[in-house]
């Protein structure tokens, strides 16, 4: 059994982890039955998260596992985030929740995903469970359920949790007074686990010395089928980089925005450099407007747009542009996978001295720059072997990272278990 907020038809990318392991287990012949929330709105923006749905619960078959997808009901704080008001009530009821829920399970909103969880544990022979955050407060359901049915717990850390180093830059000092509250909670619900599983190795190493639970990386991974039939489409008529969706403010994008004005300023040529889906925040949409003052003519920020577009738009771009987390190891974004995926050559700037590092230079996948000079130059080169760069890359050890290998892989660490 897979507890997981985040499951299709969520068009989010922590979606997407999940259904690769029901599927491939499904096809590896373990019966599988995953439970979720229902998703019944698009999602093209944060609040559209929170709506309710439905009532009752949905059982669905798919592809030759089972979904129950539970109701969800908006609170007070959803419902005050929807229509928009009263921000500092809404920011104390989101703390009161935070505190809460830990130890009354009925603060959390969608508790019943943990309830209709242990219904199936109740009527179904489950030999395994598999709890997939965030949400964290998800790896309490799965503490309770090992503790009334003894059913063997695999944690899986999409994100880390109090050990999250992105937290520290982006939340401030209030991230800390939280890490304080949950990392008792965090040790507790954990320690239950037979299994702990991140999606970078230095993320489960972190979680490992809290808890002394032995963990294993499992990546992300990109799926192969999405770009089916998309190998003959063709590049765009200018010279084009893509950043595809979220920034952060830890994240140095100006090292590779500096090069880029050097680069069109000496050469004269008329790139574009294309941000889909960065406009659903409107913060990071503000800085890129800053730091390309001037160069409008050059970029362009969409909403967010559907995913098979995006899959489109990376095998047009003749560059797909990552910034790595500086000195921060183990933050790998999902998006670095499918890049690879695509074929289209990555551009990394700034690198991170670690995983995403190893990870392009494995698959030899792309280019690492870390300095404004050297990004001018490296895009002077591409620039004029574009054709060449049509052609995809030859995915000489990108197999390796495709979601079918790695929900294999963690397949053998179950059965290991046992």
């Amino acid at each position: 059994m897979i507890l997981s907020y985040f499951f299709p038809p969520c068009e989010l990318t922590a979606s997407r982890r999940t259904e690769s392991w029901a599927k491939e287990w499904s096809a590896l012949g373990h019966k599988v039955t995953v439970v979720t929330r229902k998703w019944e709105r698009p999602i093209k923006s944060f609040t559209d998260m929170h709506y309710s749905t439905s009532s009752g619960t949905e059982i669905l078959d798919k592809e030759g596992y089972k979904v129950h997808a539970v109701s969800y009901i908006a609170n007070r704080r959803d419902q005050l985030l929807t229509e928009n008001k009263s921000k500092l009530y809404r920011k104390f009821l989101s703390i009161k929740e935070l505190m809460l829920q830990p130890i009354h399970l009925d603060a959390c909103p969608f508790s019943n995903m943990y309830s209709e969880a242990k219904k199936v544990c109740q009527n179904e022979k489950v030999d395994v469970i598999v709890v997939s955050g965030n949400p964290f407060i998800q790896f309490k359901f799965g503490y309770l359920l090992n503790k009334e049915f003894g059913i063997p717990l695999i944690i899986d850390y999409r994100d880390a949790w109090t050990t999250s180093e992105i937290n520290r830059i982006d939340k401030g000092k209030m991230y800390g007074l939280f890490e304080k509250y949950e990392r008792p909670f965090e040790k507790k619900w954990v320690r239950s686990a037979s299994l702990i599983t991140a999606s970078s190795s230095s993320i489960g190493k972190s979680v490992e010395e809290i808890t002394g639970i032995k963990s294993a990386p499992i990546y992300n991974g990109f799926d192969e089928a999405l770009f089916k039939g998309l190998d003959n489409i063709e590049k765009y008529p200018e010279f084009t980089i893509t950043y595809v969706g979220t920034l952060y403010q830890g994240q140095h994008i100006e090292i590779f925005i500096d090069g880029f004005k050097d680069f069109i300023q000496n050469t004269g040529t008329k790139p574009k450099l294309l941000f889909p889906g960065l406009a659903l925040n409107k913060e990071q949409h503000e800085r890129i407007k800053t730091i390309l003052q001037g160069f409008e003519d050059y970029y362009e920020v969409t909403e967010r747009i559907p995913h098979e577009e995006i899959l489109k738009i990376e095998k047009r771009s003749h560059l797909l542009l990552h910034v790595a987390w500086k000195g921060y190891k183990g933050i790998i974004a999902s998006k670095i996978y499918e890049y690879m995926g695509s074929g289209t050559p990555v551009l990394i700037c700034p690198g991170d001295d670690g995983d995403i590092d190893e990870i392009v230079n494995s698959s030899a996948s792309g280019t690492i720059c870390n300095s404004r000079e050297e990004v001018a130059e490296f895009l002077k080169r591409a620039f004029h072997a574009r054709s060449d760069s049509e052609k995809t890359n030859p995915k000489l050890s990108v197999a390796q990272f495709t979601r079918q290998t790695q929900a294999r892989i963690l397949a053998k660490e179950i059965q290991s278990l046992s």
